[in-house]
């Protein structure tokens, strides 16, 4: 009777086909190791793509600005040779993108400034969780701008002629 009860445990193994719980816990292990891994570069990803909204903003600010002093509606409110204004790029409370144009030391021949930031080309509506922001500084070099990007991020400056 003892060698019939072992002989039925031995055909029950055999017929067992399902996963242990060690080989379970090993597979949970591994999964746990891949996604401890690859969630700092998704992270890092993430805001890559939330920065990247602002900076081709801001690219885009820059070139407007550019082609609007070249037709004169971009003016200094001063004519010194040492004035500068500012353009600063960046998204508010809301997460919704701005462009907000420095009426002391510049102004645009509509006289409020709101179509200028309608022809730079920035969608409003967009939004992003990116702290980042751009200035635009523009200085009055005797009638001749000099264009100077810089973003919060880093000190990495951009200077173009006109």
């Amino acid at each position: 009777m003892l060698f019939m009860k072992m002989a039925q445990a031995r055909e029950a193994r055999k017929d067992n086909k399902g996963f242990s719980l060690v080989e379970l816990i090993i597979v949970i292990a591994i999964m746990v190791a891949l996604v401890a891994m690859l969630a700092p570069q998704f992270v890092k990803y993430v805001s890559k793509s939330r920065d990247a909204v602002i900076s081709s903003a801001a690219e885009d600010v820059l070139a407007t600005a550019k082609s609007e002093f070249a037709l004169t509606n971009l003016q200094f409110t001063n004519i010194q040779s040492t004035t500068a204004g500012t353009i600063k790029i960046g998204a508010n409370n809301d997460g919704k993108l701005t462009v907000v144009l420095d009426s002391t030391n510049l102004k645009y021949c509509s006289g409020d400034g709101t179509t200028f930031v309608e022809q730079c080309g920035v969608d409003s509506s967009k939004s992003t969780q990116s702290k980042l922001v751009y200035q635009i500084t523009i200085t009055n070099n005797s009638g001749s701008p000099t264009f100077e990007m810089k973003s919060n991020n880093d000190d990495a400056t951009i200077t173009l002629g006109s």
